[in-house]
């Protein structure tokens, strides 16, 4: 429990009612943890493992809107019982969920300030990512898009390595194609620019870049 970034420097009484409450979940890769538009009652966080948060469009294909790394709150706190979820969530690899009911972790939030904080603060950051995807998806090239996606990328799930930054998740083109909502015929064409300005490099499947290179490439040019 320790682990999870909106538990940090709560009350201890707080983190007793929680262990409480908090059931640990198993689960293989590309499990559903819950659907678009389901109504939700429970709070998840991730313990272990990478989930990825995702949308279909009217054609019936994925747009992947974020991976959440270990650590995380995946989803939102709902005051009004009647909403339902904007997203869909799906592991991305073995994970290992937390999960509680979300009444009674609302009810250990109006007891303690900075749980709230930190969930407000989650959530804000939370915005501020949707906030630069919509930037980067507005009149800009599918090179830059990407070239800001494995920025974004690098800084969460970055494993330095010389020059070169290994991203330390299990991506594919496909996969990627689905993140910034394109096809894979474009996105490969637009790894392909990235390979010969040598900001990337794909060596037995796994993905490395020029992090800080990267940066100013889809700024800049």
């Amino acid at each position: 429990m320790n682990d999870i970034e909106v538990f940090q420097n709560i009350k201890e009484e707080s983190k007793i009612k929680l262990k409480k409450i908090l059931k640990v979940k198993k689960l293989p890769k590309k499990q559903i943890i819950f659907h678009e538009r389901d109504m939700i009652d429970k709070i998840y966080f991730t313990k272990e493992g990478k989930v990825s948060l995702f949308k279909i469009n009217e054609s019936g294909e994925r747009k992947i809107i974020f991976i959440l790394p270990k650590g995380q709150m995946i989803n939102e706190v709902f005051g009004d019982e009647n909403k339902t979820s904007a997203v869909s969530c799906e592991t991305f690899e073995k994970c290992t969920i937390l999960e509680c009911n979300s009444k009674e972790f609302l009810k250990i939030m109006e007891d303690d300030f900075i749980l709230t904080k930190n969930v407000i603060n989650h959530i804000e950051n939370i915005n501020r990512r949707l906030y630069r995807q919509l930037k980067n998806s507005v009149s800009i090239r599918m090179d830059k898009k990407l070239a800001a996606k494995l920025y974004r990328m690098g800084r969460e799930f970055g494993v330095k390595n010389g020059e070169w930054t290994f991203i330390n998740a299990n991506l594919t083109i496909t996969y990627i194609a689905d993140m910034l909502g394109c096809k894979r015929e474009t996105l490969s064409r637009a790894m392909r620019i990235l390979q010969d300005e040598n900001l990337v490099k794909i060596e037995n499947k796994k993905v490395y870049i020029k992090k800080e290179e990267l940066a100013t490439y889809f700024k800049n040019t």
